[in-house]
């Protein structure tokens, strides 16, 4: 079992990731949540094993997770995406509504395909206050709204902009996920240098 993810089923992690019937009827929900890890990675379903950590981790812990992962491309981000991605390093570590609500007003000028602004949403959407406009009736996210932002973010990383190095990617975000599922601080620096080479 691990420490961030106390399930002795994957089922009620399952129940929120919408995998496809094909990817389901591969896996057994009832397996333990590592088992299903292990097997999602060796079979390769590595979009799915995103989707499953990022519902699996605490709220914080999976968008810390994110923000380690596009660590590992941050070359590929402009200044402001780069500064969209401190202010998210910067609410989790100490989270306020000010600071999200400034982190809302940086998403309007990214495009849908940039991993940082699906990053940005996920802090948005956090559940940690409303996602109406600030005067208006508070009105806040649906449940695990926030893990389909990080696992759009990891995701869209992993391929976006285009780049030879999605499996190195992979293979770094989840050992990255898998030392924060366990306690650790998930620091993605062990990859970076593979994934840099692919970058250069």
């Amino acid at each position: 079992m691990m420490k961030k993810i106390p399930y002795n089923s994957a089922a009620p992690i399952l129940a929120h990731c919408d995998f496809s019937p094909e990817v389901m009827a591969s896996i057994n929900p009832d397996a333990a949540p590592l088992a299903l890890v292990n097997q999602l990675k060796e079979e390769g379903y590595f979009i799915e094993l995103a989707n499953f950590y990022a519902h699996a981790l605490p709220m914080r812990e999976a968008i810390w997770w994110c923000i380690q992962a596009l660590k590992l491309r941050q070359q590929a981000w402009t200044a402001i995406e780069a500064q969209l991605i401190e202010a998210c390093t910067l609410w989790v570590r100490e989270p306020n509504e000010r600071a999200r609500r400034e982190i809302e007003q940086q998403l309007a000028s990214l495009a849908d395909d940039r991993a940082p602004k699906w990053l940005g949403l996920a802090v948005f959407w956090s559940g940690t206050g409303s996602i109406a406009p600030a005067d208006n009736p508070v009105v806040m996210p649906v449940e695990h709204l926030y893990a389909k932002a990080v696992a759009g973010a990891v995701n869209t990383a992993a391929v976006l902009p285009e780049w030879q190095g999605h499996k190195p990617f992979y293979q770094a975000v989840f050992k990255a996920a898998f030392d924060i599922a366990n306690g650790g601080k998930g620091s993605a620096e062990q990859g970076e240098a593979s994934c840099q080479a692919l970058q250069d």
